[in-house]
């Protein structure tokens, strides 16, 4: 018989007798033996499994519904997340936060107010437990209990920007681009994907080319922001673009609007209107005018951090050109050659493809003045990798990784093999080396963006400037 829960205090309540405990201690004998017959059948590799059994057994109620709220009647959803152990024991999110799969066909119809994403997830129970690589499912220790609403217990800019990300999500749909969703497009609520493999697709309304199965979902940085504030009651070491707003805004709106009237102008132009003074010689020059424009005094920016978006100053030549092009971190030769491209079946993306998906730039872009040392500030920008390119970014990785079992490291993909990326060194120097499959040392490298690529997509950005 499933167990009735009236009130969100009640099943919050019972979430609370089983912290700093693991399901094992918890249910019955009969319950443990069954479940382990299961692991034994099938695995524990199974998305959602400890969820289920935790509203199974724990809580006493039938997993599975699609369209309410596991707690119909409290009106509450349950999420169980996992935390790992990072630098200094800290606890973080291992994961992203997912919600249920998004239909295609029906979400365009849809209003954020009567969405089925609110009807659902209006109020969370979130369980965060400890994951440990290679334990038994039923002795993860619940850390935390959190009872969540969505609309009233975050700040009110952030519902907002949830909103927008929705809505963003939805309009894509409905202009028949669900096959170019991609995580990065949005900044706290994301599309991610919800597949075995990259081959499994489905059809979407507005548009004859198949879809990736996507479900809504919190992306992983917002969900350490929801840990260390809501959690572990701590303040975040970073400044705020909101701090001295009038009015609830977007992230993207409030950056446009802090920018727009330093666009075309010299960098003396800038500090002079800003009444503020900065030499040329100053460490990280640019950087320094850009905190100045945000009104920020660190260069740890909440909004940005929270929605894993990378500020970068980008200077093109007098010509328009740019020389630069934009590095990843440096990779593990031994590591990369295990990982996978995606399935996730087994929760698995290469490194390389998880920053293309979900990672978001804020272009801040500066122009060198032919027979002059001041610089224009030229534009601002947001981006995020294309998936229309995202095959031709596997392509390089997977030559990356024939190269480095063949021991061909002379051969790594160059700039000119590939329109969109290539791979060099990302070390201090020569000597700064690496161990190889074969054993030997190696200069670190990492993947690049071409410059050309990125000078492209400045060009076709229509954005501020």
């Amino acid at each position: 018989m499933t167990k009735i829960y009236q009130t969100k205090e009640k099943v919050l309540e019972k979430a609370k007798t089983i912290l700093s405990k693991s399901l094992r201690t918890v249910i019955s004998k009969e319950a443990v033996e069954i479940i382990e017959n299961q692991i034994g059948g099938y695995g524990v590799k199974r998305k959602g499994f400890l969820g289920d059994l935790t509203e199974k057994y724990f809580f006493e109620i039938n997993p599975g519904n699609i369209s309410e709220p596991d707690f119909k009647i409290a009106s509450v959803e349950l999420k169980t997340t996992p935390l790992k152990k990072h630098a200094k024991s800290k606890l973080v999110s291992k994961e992203r936060l997912v919600f249920s799969m998004i239909n295609y066909d029906t979400v365009v119809g849809e209003t954020w107010a009567l969405s089925s994403f609110l009807k659902k997830n209006k109020t969370l129970l979130l369980m965060f437990y400890l994951w440990i690589e290679n334990q038994n499912i039923l002795d993860y220790e619940f850390k935390f209990v959190y009872l969540l609403n969505l609309l009233e217990d975050i700040s009110d800019e952030d519902v907002f920007q949830i909103q927008k990300d929705w809505e963003y999500i939805v309009a894509k749909i409905k202009r028949g681009e669900a096959h170019l969703l991609s995580e990065g497009d949005t900044y706290y609520l994301g599309a991610c994907t919800k597949a075995a493999n990259s081959r499994v697709v489905r059809d979407q309304p507005m548009n004859r080319t198949p879809a990736k199965p996507r479900a809504f979902s919190f992306k992983q940085q917002y969900i350490n922001y929801l840990i260390q504030t809501k959690l572990l009651g701590e303040k975040t070491n970073t400044d705020s673009i909101f701090k001295k707003q009038r009015r609830i805004e977007t992230i993207e709106d409030v950056i446009k609007e802090k920018f727009a009237l330093f666009i075309g102008k010299t960098d003396k132009e800038i500090l002079t209107r800003l009444d503020s003074k900065l030499g040329k010689k100053s460490k990280s020059y640019k950087r320094l005018i850009v905190n100045r424009i945000l009104d920020i005094d660190s260069s740890n920016i909440e909004e940005l951090e929270k929605a894993n978006i990378t500020l970068r100053v980008i200077t093109l030549e007098s010509t328009g050109t740019l020389k630069e092009s934009i590095s990843f971190p440096a990779f593990d030769y031994k590591d990369l050659v295990t990982q996978i491209w995606y399935d996730d079946e087994d929760e698995i993306m290469a490194d390389f493809h998880l920053q293309l998906e979900t990672k978001k730039f804020l272009f801040v872009v500066f122009q060198k003045q032919k027979g002059s040392d001041h610089i224009i500030l030229k534009k601002t920008m947001f981006w995020n990798f294309p998936m229309k390119d995202i095959s031709e970014a596997e392509s390089v990785w997977q030559k990356t990784i024939d190269c480095i079992n063949d021991g061909r490291y002379d051969e790594l993909p160059k700039i000119k093999d590939s329109y969109v990326a290539h791979v060099r060194p990302h070390g201090k120097d020569s000597t700064d080396t690496i161990a190889t499959p074969q054993n030997t040392q190696e200069m670190k490298r990492c993947f690049w963006l071409n410059a050309k690529y990125i000078q492209q997509a400045i060009e076709n950005k229509k954005d501020q400037g």
